[in-house]
């Protein structure tokens, strides 16, 4: 698939919405933040967070043990990479959670149960819904990124900095890789509508999973 077609262009631009429009709300969650400082409410904006990097790990493997296959073997051995560098994020952001006093979730909150549910809808879909619902998922995700290092620096939260530093060179990868399988995979026009089909549900989806604060069940 041509770089230039008009559909990488539109993903391109539904990408760039979406970080922007996370990074607006993340700078407005920090902003509230200075104000009261409370602990309790930073664990719950880490929930949602927190839970998405586990059921990364289940969609990945589930991807690879249906389609993988399907792909080249390095793409096998990308994809498995990616799982590892997910369930490790979910046990660090879960520590980050139990230091600042909240509870480690175990099944989705709710606020990332529409974005769950689509992404899970997506993978059953097409062998590429998954991944193209995730690609633009950790995209928009990006938006937080830099804004929690630099939030960890300024009040004094090492173990937010050491961890996130980590994630932020890792979600480069993950992008990447994403798209690297979108261009090497979608040939077909079937394949390109069920690729936009994600990208498109996940972006109108993506803000409030992206920026909530939500105590466990």
């Amino acid at each position: 698939m041509n770089p230039r077609d008009p559909r990488w262009a539109e993903i391109d631009e539904l990408q760039r919405g979406a970080v922007e429009q996370v990074r607006r709300r993340a700078e407005a969650f920090w902003r509230e933040y200075e104000r009261d400082r409370d602990q309790g409410v930073l664990a719950a904006w880490f929930v949602p967070r927190c839970w998405r990097e586990i059921d990364y790990v289940f969609m990945l493997g589930e991807v690879i043990r249906r389609y993988g296959l399907g792909f080249e073997r390095k793409h096998i051995t990308a994809l498995s990479r990616q799982l590892h560098d997910e369930a490790e994020h979910y046990e660090a952001v879960g520590r980050i959670i139990e230091l600042l006093g909240g509870a480690v979730p175990v099944e989705p909150p709710a606020s990332a149960r529409v974005w769950s549910t689509f992404l899970w809808e997506s993978l059953d879909r097409h062998r590429l819904g998954a991944i193209a619902a995730w690609n633009m998922s950790e995209t928009a995700a990006t938006g937080t990124l830099d804004g929690i290092v630099e939030a960890g620096r300024r009040y004094d939260l090492p173990e937010v900095v050491r961890v996130y530093e980590g994630i932020v060179k890792e979600e480069r990868f993950h992008v990447g890789l994403g798209r690297l399988m979108i261009e090497r995979y979608a040939v077909t026009d079937e394949d390109w509508d069920e690729v936009l089909r994600a990208m498109r549900g996940i972006a109108a989806i993506v803000l409030e999973s992206h920026t909530a604060v939500e105590v466990p069940l």
